[in-house]
């Protein structure tokens, strides 16, 4: 069986845009098969921490698919899943369809971001050849720090 990750490292990543598509923060460069949990555990620790975070009231919009714990919420929202509004009382689903459309136009600006991200970096879309593979010049091996 063929595992593409055999010839190749990805550098995968989380960032975080403000409204303003600014970054406000962002861990890269981490080579392999890392998941959003790993990823994104520093940014998760600053959404709980005073110092970084003093206002509860603020919070993040994210996909559906980002780890999202106990200690996390209200501080990290997240799109309705397929079949979530049915589940909910009828008197509350109003109220979670209209929230549900706000994450989603402002996860929108995330999304035009990255675009903007990858165009002026179109590097980021290429593998990175891992050390020792064939054809691999020494600027592109990835590190192991």
């Amino acid at each position: 069986m063929y595992n593409g990750w055999l010839h190749s490292v990805f550098v995968t990543g989380t960032i975080c845009f403000a409204a303003d598509g600014c970054i406000v923060w962002c861990k890269h460069n981490c080579p392999g098969s890392w998941n959003d949990s790993d990823t994104s555990l520093g940014f998760r620790n600053k959404l709980l921490d005073p110092v970084y975070c003093p206002d509860s009231r603020k919070n993040v919009v994210s996909d559906s698919a980002f780890p999202c714990s106990t200690t996390m919420v209200g501080r990290i929202l997240t799109p309705l899943k397929d079949g979530d509004i049915e589940h909910l009382h009828s008197s509350l689903r109003s109220s979670a369809r209209t929230l549900h459309n706000a994450i989603t136009s402002v996860r929108q600006a995330a999304e035009w971001g990255m675009g903007s991200v990858q165009k002026v970096y179109s590097r980021l879309n290429l593998p990175l050849l891992r050390p020792g593979a064939s054809g691999a010049s020494p600027e592109q091996h990835v590190s192991p720090s």
